[in-house]
């Protein structure tokens, strides 16, 4: 299973990401991300980008960014994450 086991994060929205494979990966969120998505908007803040943490399954997230709608209709927050694979597959090696 690939999971990220660092991260570093870096100028102009980039993040340095240490594999359990070994490899070290750059991922630049203004090239892979949706600059249009709701949260992505949200990413690009870099005080809000800099809050990048490391889940407890090799993923990067960020606290409270997202919104989700309740069965009842109300908006709550939730946290706005990447999989290691999109990272991987989506950044290029360091």
């Amino acid at each position: 299973m690939l999971k990220i086991q660092s991260i570093k994060i870096l100028d102009s929205h980039k993040i340095l990401c240490v594999f359990n494979t070994g490899e070290t990966r750059i991922l630049d969120i203004t090239l892979s991300l949706d600059l249009n998505n709701l949260f992505v908007k949200k990413l690009i803040n870099q005080e809000v980008f800099k809050k990048a943490k490391l889940g407890q399954f090799g993923e990067i997230f960020w606290e409270e960014i997202g919104e989700i709608q309740e069965l009842d209709g109300t908006i709550s927050s939730c946290d706005y994450d990447i999989s290691p694979e999109f990272v991987f597959y989506n950044s290029i090696k360091a």
